[in-house]
């Protein structure tokens, strides 16, 4: 009888369910495929040092991959004082202290499964020590609406 009920339920689930039905249905973003000939967007976090200039992935902070790209809109200006919050988290961890980092969307257009063209990077972020003095960059873009739990 309970295995009755519990293949009922991953039917019913896998037809008519969303997430939040899960595990009697599959989440959305394995249970279909991208467009093979769509876009695919990541970010990635560049910095410089005092001696180096390295892109460095979400676990440099204490995150996951997914805990600053689900919360970056990827077509927003992300304000200073959140990018500052990275190199802190930074700054923390490691000896060479970042001095000027920036979040970046590398955006890539896909034909028939495989990479068409060159990756486009867009800058939404841009955060320097007042010891920097490089370049900064402009974004002309709109301001983003507040990470989900950012408090001061």
């Amino acid at each position: 009888m309970v295995t009755v009920v519990i293949v009922t339920l991953t039917v019913l689930g896998s037809v008519a369910g969303t997430d939040d039905h899960w595990p009697f249905a599959p989440f959305r973003m394995f249970s279909y495929g991208n467009n093979p000939n769509g876009v695919v967007r990541r970010m990635v976090v560049e910095l410089h040092t005092p001696y180096r200039f390295v892109r460095v992935g979400a676990d440099s902070f204490g995150l996951r991959r997914s805990e600053i790209e689900e919360q970056t809109p990827w077509n927003r200006r992300i304000p200073d004082e959140r990018i500052a919050d990275l190199a802190r988290a930074y700054n923390r961890t490691h000896r060479h202290k970042a001095v000027h980092l920036q979040l970046l969307v590398l955006t890539t257009q896909m034909r028939n499964g495989e990479k068409a063209g060159d990756e486009t990077k867009e800058i939404i972020g841009d955060w320097a020590d007042p010891s920097w003095t490089g370049e900064r960059a402009v974004i002309d873009r709109p301001l983003a609406d507040p990470w989900p739990g950012y408090t001061e």
